[in-house]
């Protein structure tokens, strides 16, 4: 079971991952690469460059993969913190177990006479 949750976490943190930063933590560089494709963006759905329609087609575009980026860092966030909750919940129940003590159990053979064989076994633990 613990296995599966970690996978599927895991799993899930690759997908939300796909635009790892928020838009206000990008460099200067990654923020003009993030300009170039929102460009391409615009200019793939038919807008041409130097409009205001493509003013506003970057704008939207921009609008979205940021608030794309913003929903993918706090799944991550939240992720993160249920596995360190599940962590710290499974360590607390592994902590909790009852103790066990070892049992000492004797079996002793009977039968009806002397070297006959064995019909019934008597064991006793202590």
């Amino acid at each position: 079971m613990r296995s599966k949750l970690v996978a599927a976490a895991a799993i899930s943190v690759i997908l939300a991952s796909c635009q790892s930063k928020p838009v206000d933590q990008l460099s200067y560089s990654e923020m003009k690469s993030l300009s170039l494709d929102l460009h391409k963006r615009c200019w793939a759905q038919g807008v041409k460059s130097d409009t205001p329609e493509m003013k506003a087609c970057l704008q939207q575009e921009f609008t979205r993969e940021s608030s794309m980026r913003n929903s993918n860092y706090q799944t991550r966030q939240a992720i993160g913190d249920a596995l360190i909750a599940g962590g710290q919940g499974y360590n607390r129940g592994m902590q909790q177990q009852p103790s066990y003590q070892p049992m000492n159990c004797t079996s002793t053979p009977s039968s009806t006479w002397v070297g006959g064989p064995v019909r019934q076994v008597r064991t006793s633990c202590y």
